[in-house]
């Protein structure tokens, strides 16, 4: 068994809970090997994704060979591919075994594909309302690399936000290790968009720079839309009056910010951090709400580690509490919003 009793447990709660629709999951394996195909990597693929379909019956899996008019049709030729809700109208897919911590990106995306949810947040979803070519996101990943996981659960965001526009294909490196060596990737992961060199990404994957990136090379318009996010994203640095969306802090305003806004929630997260883009969302909406009410904003703090080592910040994502200047509270870990707002509303009162 690939999935041990603990972690079963918790997969069968979390699935009872948030699947709502049917997931098809198809995996191609061959038994000839080609190239450098494992063998092992194949079985394990298969296998994984039979106890996933036997955790919660919304889970259909199908397993295919290159023969098959299925396989065909998808052009699957990769030992093991797997793709995930093809039925569902969605363009998903993993080349190479998901092992380690990819795997909980294949767990995570079952998911959001049942739902029919991205998980975005909302300036992205309308920024991809842009995107009206056909694109291809390849991102490069190895199981050792603790980037990874966050950069393919954010392509297969994107998929699920654009079905039918968007594909996400994400590659073991060493197991295509020809397409790596054609576009010259070394650093891991990586993200080509629709073969363009040019568009390649490495190293931590920010949703800012993958956007850019889509925007230029899915958008017939990409001129004025990325003129028009380079204002938006200045505009996001200004310390304005009841903002409604989650202000942009560094080191150079953060003082001025707490002794501006006497209510402030401070969102303190990192590009590589999964459970913080996880929390993005939330504050977006906290943010509309309780506009006039609370201030909302977001620190990076690789990039502001001054900040980060002033108030000790050991774990994110971690939200700072102020009121009238003063650090109250600090709220750590990712929780659903009803949860996080309601440990904020206790200072309204």
């Amino acid at each position: 068994m690939l999935i041990d009793t603990k972690t079963r447990e918790l997969l069968e709660r979390k699935y009872s809970q948030e699947l709502k629709e049917d997931v098809d999951i198809k995996v191609l394996t061959r038994d000839i090997i080609v190239g450098g195909e494992n063998p092992e990597y194949a079985q394990f693929s298969k296998e994984l994704v039979k106890e996933l379909s036997q955790i919660n019956d919304k889970i259909k899996s199908e397993y295919l060979s290159p023969g098959d008019e299925v396989a065909k049709k998808l052009n699957l030729s990769f030992s093991p591919t797997i793709v995930i809700g093809k039925n569902n109208g969605y363009s998903i897919q993993y080349w190479g075994v998901p092992a380690g911590q990819i795997a909980s990106t294949l767990i995570e995306t079952i998911s959001l594909v049942s739902q029919r949810k991205s998980g975005l947040n909302n300036s992205i979803k309308e920024k991809l309302k842009n995107i009206d070519k056909n694109v291809l996101i390849e991102t490069y990943f190895s199981l050792d690399s603790p980037a990874s996981p966050q950069a393919v659960l954010l392509s297969n965001r994107i998929a699920i936000e654009l079905p039918g526009r968007v594909m996400s294909r994400s590659q073991e490196a060493e197991e295509a290790l020809e397409r790596t060596r054609i576009f010259n990737i070394s650093t891991l992961p990586s993200i080509l968009i629709n073969e363009n060199r040019e568009s390649l990404i490495s190293g931590i994957i920010s949703e800012q720079k993958l956007i850019y990136q889509l925007i230029l090379n899915g958008s017939s318009n990409k001129d004025e839309i990325l003129a028009k996010m380079l204002e938006e994203e200045k505009k996001k640095k200004m310390l304005i009056d009841n903002p409604d969306f989650p202000v942009v802090l560094t080191t150079s305003n953060f003082d001025e910010a707490i002794k501006k806004y006497p209510f402030l929630v401070i969102d303190c997260w990192a590009e590589w951090c999964t459970p913080c883009l996880m929390v993005h969302p939330i504050i977006e909406n906290l943010a509309k709400k309780y506009k006039g009410e609370i201030a909302f904003a977001k620190l990076n703090i690789d990039q502001n580690k001054e900040i980060a080592e002033r108030f000790r910040i050991m774990s994110i994502p971690n939200l700072l509490v102020f009121k009238n200047g003063q650090n109250i509270d600090n709220i750590i870990g990712a929780m659903p919003q009803d949860v996080l707002e309601e440990k904020i509303r206790i200072y309204l009162k």
